[in-house]
């Protein structure tokens, strides 16, 4: 009885051991992203870098919300995408007439004309919805038609959950988007340079048209961008942005902000007026005061040698090697005080290249994980092109392919081994303190046999 629970301790003992040390060899440990982060009031809130997508900050941000008017960011982004800045839009009955009462508008008449470049300066500046509708109709024909090419475009930028009806952002129902979906948005928006002039333009003026024989002048919205108009709530950096309001939605906000090279992008939904921009403040210092820019990868550098190899005869000849590197350098932001050495490179690649192979042929892709988040992805690319040389031994392929074998299957090999050794070093262990341990309940048995023998033989004589 006493024997088989002091083995049974023993076992439970040899088991914790081994948990521990299989934890100690696969556990990677888990880092907090960076350090102060803010105390955010708004219901979703975001910060991502724009060049990467990478998020430094989230709160809620799959949680469905109404966007109210940074919808507009979408129907520009169509609008670029799909439009010319020079072409006329003329605005029909339903363009200027179906929004509601008092909503957001610069006062476009029926048949109405101007261009599609004064059109998107009227929405983003102003957040006119009636010239919303105008752009809708010039692009699709309809809002109605509008509104389906926008959600299926989102979807290609996966932003999965979103779903609009309108150009505008008016109040309805079906018409909403997450602070993540809508980051994406934004930073696509982004990308073309004809959004950035215009969503950073502080004011401008729209001349006098076929109808409206005075200019229409037009003053950016948000707090953080127009210093003129709002100097006390300007930002340092702020590139532009988007206003919302409805009452549904409360108010949102979208803002790029670009410091030292490092381009944020924050989003903000469901909050306060003064709340969206002092959270917006809040974040963009977190980003700014707590994230560096620094380069990952030159694309002069090669990443890594590959086997190129021909088939003669059903046979693989080993024809060289050849260099592959990234096809763009790639830059990232990651905490301050910590290493790059900290980024995992995960190539995807194949073992061998077959001949002929052309230079800046696409040849995998690299992967850039840090702290379980995959930042980026690039393309790798040969650099130099290969065609049929001299057959040499299949030997030397199976040997280079050998050496080229990823490394993660040698870690595993390693890891396997280093635990089957530390089991059979603890059940070692364990099995001389039980022989021990036996071998002491021995002696003290046959210590105690010849005690009680000698008692006896003394109490006989």
């Amino acid at each position: 009885m006493h024997s088989s629970r002091y083995l049974g301790r023993k076992m439970s003992l040899l088991l914790m051991i081994v948990i521990c040390v299989v934890s100690f060899v696969n556990y990677i440990p888990s880092k907090i992203f960076a350090q102060n982060e803010p105390i955010i009031q708004s219901d979703s809130a975001i910060l991502m870098d724009a060049k990467t997508g990478t998020i430094l900050y989230e709160k809620n941000i799959h949680k469905k919300q109404f966007p109210a008017s940074i919808t507009k960011i979408m129907t520009a982004l169509l609008a670029v995408e799909n439009g010319n800045l020079e072409d006329t839009i003329t605005f029909s009955y339903n363009a200027v007439h179906n929004i509601e009462f008092g909503s957001s508008h610069i006062g476009m008449r029926e048949g109405e004309q101007i261009t599609l470049n004064d059109a998107l300066h009227g929405m983003l500046l102003m957040s006119a919805n009636e010239v919303s509708n105008g752009i809708a109709e010039y692009i699709d024909g309809s809002v109605e038609k509008f509104a389906e090419h926008m959600t299926q475009r989102v979807k290609e930028i996966g932003a999965y959950n979103t779903n609009f009806v309108n150009p505008h952002g008016l109040h309805d129902e079906n018409h909403y988007t997450t602070a993540y979906d809508m980051a994406l948005i934004a930073r696509e928006a982004f990308k073309y340079d004809v959004f950035r002039e215009i969503i950073g333009t502080t004011t401008y003026t729209i001349a006098p048209t076929n109808i409206v024989d005075e200019p229409r002048y037009l003053a950016h919205q948000h707090r953080l961008f127009n210093k003129k108009a709002f100097p006390g709530s300007y930002y340092e950096g702020c590139l532009g942005g988007k206003t919302g309001f409805t009452n549904e939605a409360s108010h949102t906000l979208v803002t790029y902000a670009k410091r030292n090279g490092i381009e944020l992008i924050v989003v903000t939904l469901k909050s306060e007026k003064q709340d969206m921009y002092d959270d917006t403040k809040n974040l963009l210092d977190y980003g700014f005061d707590n994230f560096e820019l620094v380069t990952i990868l030159n694309k002069k550098t090669p990443v890594i040698s590959v086997p190129v190899i021909s088939i003669i005869d059903g046979k693989k000849e080993y024809q060289g090697s050849i260099e592959v590197y990234a096809q763009e350098d790639f830059s990232c932001l990651i905490p301050k005080g910590i290493s790059k050495e900290n980024i995992i490179k995960k190539i995807s690649i194949p073992n061998e290249l077959h001949i002929p192979v052309d230079k800046n042929q696409i040849a995998g892709t690299m992967d850039l994980i840090f702290q379980n988040k995959m930042i980026g992805q690039v393309n790798l690319i040969t650099g130099d092109s290969i065609e049929m040389l001299q057959p040499v031994s299949s030997n030397k392929i199976e040997e280079k392919m050998f050496k080229y074998e990823s490394p993660r299957y040698l870690r595993v090999l390693v890891m396997s081994i280093s635990t089957i050794m530390i089991l059979f070093l603890l059940f070692g262990i364990l099995f001389i303190m039980m022989n021990i341990s036996k071998r002491k309940r021995r002696r003290r048995y046959y210590m105690s046999e010849n005690k009680l023998k000698y008692t006896k033989y003394t109490q006989k004589r």
